[in-house]
C-alpha cells in the first residue's frame, strides 16, 4: 500500500473488503467453545470482544467448515475473519493483522482468509507479505479477481515486469471479469510500461477502456482514474497538450480530484494553451 493503496489518483484503488461482507462473535475462556490448542510457532490467539457476533455469508461458512472439522477452531476462523475485516475497514491494519493471522494459522487453506490477510497487508503496507498471500489467494482459488493488488506488488517488490504484465493483464484482459478491478489492473501495467519508458504500449493498455467497447460500462470513479493515468503517459511522452486534454476531461467529470487544477495550471503554461 508504498503510500497505502487508498485515496483517490494513485492506482490502484483497494477494495477494502473481500467480495462479500463479514461479520463478528466472540468466544471467552471462561464460557463458550473450549479454545483450540496453539502450536508453539504459531501466533498468540487474540482476545475477541464479548459484544462481538458472527455474520458471514453461508458460502464462507462452508468453506470454512469444510476446511476446519473442529468445531471450536472453526468458529475462531470465523471470529479472527470476521473481526480482522472489521479493522481493516476502519484502517486499524495492526488490529486486523493480527486476526487474521489467527485466522490464517487454524486454516491455511481457506481462500476468503488467504485474499483478506492479504488485502489487509497491502492496505497497510507490507506488500512483500501482500505478495506472497495474494500468490497463495490465487494458487488455491484458480481466481485472477485480485490480480490488480498481485500486480502492483510485483511491481513494487522489483519483480520480474513482464511477468507483473502478465498477471495484470489476466485480468485487464477478462470480459468477465468485474470493470473496476479490470480497469485498476490496467492501470498498473500502464505505471508497469511507462517504467520501462514504453508510453505506447501504456496508451494502448489504458485507451479501451476510454474509448472501445468496454468504455460505456466504466463508472465514473475509474474513468477519472483512467485519465490520471493517461495525463501521466502523456506528460511522459512529452504531449502536454494530450495531457490536457486528459486532464480537462476529468475535471469536467470530478472538479474536486486531488491536485488536478494545480497539475492542469501547470501544464497549460508549459504547453502555452
Amino acid at each position: 500500500m508504498t503510500e497505502p493503496r487508498r485515496g483517490r489518483g494513485r492506482p490502484p484503488q483497494v477494495p477494502p473488503v473481500p467480495r462479500e461482507p463479514i461479520g463478528r462473535d466472540r468466544a471467552t475462556a471462561s464460557a463458550g467453545p473450549r479454545r483450540p490448542a496453539r502450536s508453539r510457532q504459531g501466533p498468540d490467539r487474540p482476545a475477541f470482544p464479548e459484544d462481538a457476533e458472527i455474520e458471514l455469508p453461508v458460502r464462507v461458512r462452508k468453506e470454512i467448515d469444510r476446511l476446519v472439522n473442529d468445531r471450536a477452531r472453526a468458529r475462531d476462523v470465523k471470529l479472527s475473519l470476521s473481526l480482522g475485516v472489521a479493522a481493516s475497514e476502519e484502517d486499524d491494519h495492526a488490529t486486523a493483522r493480527r486476526y487474521l493471522a489467527w485466522a490464517k494459522h487454524l486454516a491455511p487453506r481457506a481462500t476468503v482468509v488467504r485474499e483478506a490477510l492479504g488485502i489487509v497487508l497491502y492496505r497497510a503496507g507490507d506488500l512483500k507479505g501482500a505478495l506472497s498471500e495474494l500468490q497463495n489467494y490465487r494458487r488455491l482459488s484458480g481466481s485472477d479477481d485480485q490480480n490488480h493488488l498481485l500486480a502492483d506488488c510485483l511491481r513494487a517488490e522489483g519483480r520480474d515486469p513482464a511477468r507483473a504484465v502478465e498477471v495484470g493483464m489476466a485480468l485487464a484482459s477478462d470480459p468477465r471479469a468485474d470493470v473496476e478491478r479490470r480497469v485498476e489492473a490496467a492501470i498498473v501495467v500502464a505505471a508497469i510500461h511507462l517504467d520501462l519508458s514504453a508510453s505506447a504500449r501504456a496508451r494502448a493498455t489504458l485507451l479501451p477502456f476510454l474509448e472501445g467497447p468496454d468504455a460505456a460500462a466504466v463508472p465514473e470513479d475509474s474513468v477519472v482514474r483512467l485519465l490520471w493515468m493517461v495525463a501521466d503517459v502523456a506528460e511522459a511522452d512529452g504531449r502536454g497538450q494530450d495531457a490536457v486534454a486528459a486532464l480537462e476531461r476529468l475535471l469536467s467529470i470530478d472538479s474536486d480530484f486531488p491536485d488536478a487544477e494545480e497539475r492542469l495550471g501547470r501544464l497549460r503554461r508549459e504547453s502555452g494553451r
